[in-house]
């Protein structure tokens, strides 16, 4: 009896110790991340990198700091463009779901100038050369109903273009001052020429009238999926005729859309009598608007934390030319009936790459 009272106790006592205590895991639980890149031979030159988060951890936020005034959210694995031969201090911070921060730095060195690098280089145009729109860059849009507006577009029949000048024209075709008593033109490169950063351009003369509501603009190739204002919209002109000296650069998003607060006005006293440069920059870090010189932007966005509520500008976008009438905006004093035929006359679009 004594020799079985021992044997359950030896092995109570080595059952005890042989268990263990439970784990706390958030004891245990790092964020941290580290840096490493490979080049990638696209143009005979070492200026293109490859980098990539090496994350421990659940990141939920990923930013990368390029080091040459360039930032890019969201992505573990970047390719960035240095076309200039210099050492370049490359930053990644991640953020986890506990708000826990851990961020690495590597200082990269480019060894040359990029042999094929020019700066600001045309890299796609139309000059409505010829007596047709080019459909190899654009479709006429028609079954478009949006912000109450007048105008029906047609399938080219308000389109003209000659002599380097693609010419859209409004018209009165019925008895007036209402919506289907006005046709109009509004064509779109969507699923034929589109573009993800760079520097756009929309020679332009402007239509006079009250009611007239002409615009250069963009919209994310991502609305079929992601809806409007998901894709994101880039306003790069718009005028209303009954503020005749004024136009304006806007930019919706899930964050900010409709009467949108993104917005910024320039004055232009001759907008409707002559030929201006309406563009905007697009980089990964900002989004430029500007009248004739790009060194003189009149509005910038760059929001400090992106994220795809208020950037939704990662992804490709297309363009769209079209002259409204009426409407929420355009219509909003009225329209004169007297301004019938009105025309935007456009003279190029050109897109240029943004570094």
């Amino acid at each position: 009896m004594k020799s079985l009272v021992l044997t359950a106790l030896a092995m109570f006592l080595f059952s005890s110790c042989s268990k263990s205590e439970p784990i706390d895991q958030s004891s245990t639980y790092v964020l941290s991340t580290g840096i490493t890149y490979t080049t990638v031979n696209k143009t005979d030159s070492v200026n293109y990198l490859i980098l990539k988060a090496k994350t421990q951890g659940t990141s939920t936020s990923i930013t990368w700091d390029f080091g040459d005034g360039e930032s890019q959210q969201g992505d573990s694995v970047v390719t960035h463009y240095f076309p200039k031969k210099g050492t370049y201090s490359i930053k990644l911070t991640v953020v986890d779901f506990l708000s826990n921060t851990a961020s690495a730095s590597k200082d990269i060195a480019i060894t040359a100038d990029d042999p094929a690098y020019v700066p600001h280089k045309l890299i796609w145009s139309d000059e409505f050369d010829g007596t047709t729109l080019n459909t190899s860059n654009w479709v006429n849009e028609t079954n478009i109903d949006v912000n109450n507006e007048w105008q029906k577009y047609t399938n080219g029949d308000n389109l003209a273009i000659k002599d380097g000048i693609l010419t859209i024209t409004a018209k009165k075709v019925g008895s007036g001052q209402k919506k289907g008593d006005y046709t109009s033109g509004r064509i779109n490169s969507n699923g034929l020429k589109t573009f993800l950063y760079g520097r756009m351009e929309i020679r332009a003369k402007l239509p006079a009238g009250r009611g007239t509501w002409p615009a250069t603009w963009m919209l994310g190739t991502n609305i079929a999926k992601a809806g409007w204002p998901g894709c994101g919209e880039l306003d790069i002109m718009e005028h209303v005729g009954y503020n005749p000296l004024w136009v304006k650069g806007s930019i919706h998003t899930p964050s900010s859309y409709g009467n949108t607060v993104n917005n910024a006005d320039y004055k232009l006293t001759d907008c409707e009598s002559a030929f201006h440069t309406y563009g905007m920059t697009w980089t990964p870090a900002k989004i430029e608007y500007y009248v004739d010189d790009p060194d003189h932007p009149y509005y910038t966005y760059s929001p400090a934390v992106k994220n795809a509520s208020n950037w939704p500008f990662n992804k490709p976008c297309f363009f769209i030319l079209n002259l409204a009438i009426g409407g929420d905006w355009g219509g909003a004093q009225g329209v004169d009936d007297s301004i019938f035929p009105c025309s935007m006359q456009v003279d190029y679009v050109r897109v240029y790459s943004y570094k």
